[in-house]
């Protein structure tokens, strides 16, 4: 039923105290504006977690239930399609595989083809890869060359070591890769103070002029430090490869691992890109040389959050450039769980900036895909200072003039499983955050908050309740975003089961997993800002 006078009286009385009004944000709900559904009564707000599905098509994983890892992309000339390597999280399985490389075939990034198994663990106890890991595929001639970490975990009874790269070929991209037994096994190089143990993974390889060039993870001590290190070899056979030494040391930064590296060259500049094996961050250098030095991009170190590992680029016939890479899921598939190894495939447009620097934005293909179909939006409630700026639309200023003073409009689930929700956003003042609200159980403190962070030029994704959340709470995840007063600014947000893929202003991006997001209420807030939220639509395949 609607609030009626009587009601309104014993809420103003109830607000004497504010936990009272608090509570009561729940229970009112306001009619709906232009073309909206009208709602005749209140009903309470869905936000629990559906059960986590695997019927992924935007972010790929296998059609039987296994997650994806360490991807390796290659465009494929002859098809006009990419090839997408990757680790399948199959660990002693039945078979006794241990993360088998198969790969996906796509050329629009919302439709794939599986292959059969690219390359198997070895069953050989004392086969250098007794176990599968990351690598990178080239061609020369007609021949395709899969250089692979090879991981023997039982090593030290087999009297070799725990890492090295090793080689299959095939005619073709798509079919099983032939094992060249008699390629000679690169493993670390002794007496040149490499951890001679552990951590000598990750090879990508790339032509640069005549030469084959090879870069490797691993450790080293450098000045009496240890640090991870990024190594190069080099080759005119890819088969003989003679060590370079380092070619990036992190410089001021001691990573523990820079893994999965890959040098691209874009234009006149040369990139390096690596993923910090402990906070799980992607990050970036560049160069007008392939051997450095590097420099940190102008703006921002990375483009992309934590939930984005080992991203790697690949261009097509047309000079688009598209960076692939995984994000994790969580113990138990629930949010309150641990990061676990493996996840979906996540791909991002790639692009240089005018000062050289790198950003991602949403590839077309999927773009024109997710912008098929519009979903009528039902709005449940709004609360605070709220006003519809251009009517018939959802497009709302939203004013909160205290800290956790939410002001805010909140959506009924959006009833896809695929879907993507666009915005025009800008704020004429911020004093704390301002942004989307995800799995709401309430309007101002039980949600995840997809923010925008002006004081701190971030944008995050929190978990935290929103009331909790301080200048000092560590986010879940998050990218650097400057940003200014009285700006507009694009953002998307795809959303696949748990997959929340959020594109900003068509520069950064931040992939999430977030078991809340499907069919939950979800909405907008600001928290003592004035922002202003434009043309909000759904829309979807």
């Amino acid at each position: 039923m609607k609030t009626t006078a009587v009601k309104m009286g014993v809420i103003a009385m109830l607000c004497l105290s504010n936990y009272a009004c608090k509570q009561e944000k729940s229970l009112i709900t306001e009619e709906p504006v232009g073309s909206l559904k009208s709602k005749s009564k209140t009903s309470a707000l869905t936000c629990t977690q559906q059960t986590e599905q695997t019927d992924y098509s935007i972010y790929k994983m296998t059609s039987d239930g296994y997650r994806v890892g360490d991807v390796a992309p290659y465009y494929d000339e002859a098809t006009g399609k990419f090839v997408i390597y990757y680790l399948k999280d199959i660990w002693d399985d039945a078979t006794n595989n241990r993360h088998p490389m198969y790969a996906f075939t796509t050329n629009n990034f919302h439709t794939y083809t599986a292959t059969g198994q690219i390359i198997g663990s070895s069953s050989a106890t004392c086969a250098q890869d007794n176990a599968v890991g990351a690598g990178s595929v080239v061609k020369s001639g007609s021949t395709y060359y899969f250089f692979y970490s090879g991981r023997n975990n039982n090593y030290l009874s087999c009297g070799g070591k725990l890492e090295g790269v090793v080689r299959a070929s095939s005619s073709s991209p798509t079919t099983a890769f032939t094992k060249n037994t008699s390629f000679p096994t690169i493993t670390v190089p002794m007496g040149q103070g490499y951890d001679e143990n552990d951590n000598f993974r990750d090879p990508y390889v790339f032509l640069d002029g005549s030469t084959w060039h090879m870069l490797l993870t691993a450790r080293k001590n450098v000045n009496g430090t240890w640090k991870g290190v990024i190594v190069r070899y080099t080759s005119t056979n890819l088969t003989n490869w003679t060590h370079q030494g380092v070619l990036y040391d992190g410089g001021p930064t001691n990573y523990f691992n820079m893994e999965c590296p890959q040098m691209v060259k874009l234009g006149s500049t040369y990139y390096l890109i690596y993923s910090d094996q402990q906070n799980k961050y992607m990050y970036y250098r560049k160069s007008s040389s392939l051997t450095g030095p590097w420099s940190a991009p102008t703006s921002n170190s990375r483009f992309e959050g934590n939930g984005f590992f080992a991203g790697k680029i690949a261009t097509d016939q047309y000079g688009d450039s598209y960076i692939f890479a995984w994000t994790q899921i969580l113990s138990g598939h629930t949010d309150s769980g641990s990061w676990i190894w493996g996840g979906n495939m996540v791909v991002h447009k790639i692009y240089q900036r005018a000062n050289g620097d790198l950003a991602v934005t949403i590839p077309h293909t999927l773009q024109a895909n997710l912008n098929t179909n519009t979903y009528s939006l039902v709005k449940s409630s709004q609360w605070g200072n709220v006003t519809n700026t251009v009517p018939g639309t959802q497009s709302y200023r939203v004013i909160s003039p205290a800290p956790q003073d939410v002001a805010n409009v909140i959506y009924e689930p959006v009833n896809q499983q695929k879907y993507k929700i666009s915005a025009i956003v800008r704020y004429a003042s911020s004093s704390k955050d301002f942004g989307f609200m995800i799995g709401a159980c309430d309007g101002y403190n039980n949600f995840y908050s997809l923010r925008f962070v002006p004081s701190q030029n971030r944008f995050s994704f929190d978990k935290t309740a929103h009331g909790s959340i301080t200048s000092t709470t560590v986010a879940t995840n998050d990218v650097p975003f400057p940003m200014t007063a009285n700006t507009d600014y694009n953002v998307e947000i795809v959303v696949e089961n748990s997959m929340v893929v959020v594109y900003i202003d068509n520069v950064a991006a931040l992939s999430c997993r977030i078991y809340k997001a499907q069919t939950t209420n979800w909405g907008i807030f600001s928290d003592n800002s004035d922002a202003t939220f434009s043309n909000i639509t759904v829309k979807y395949p």
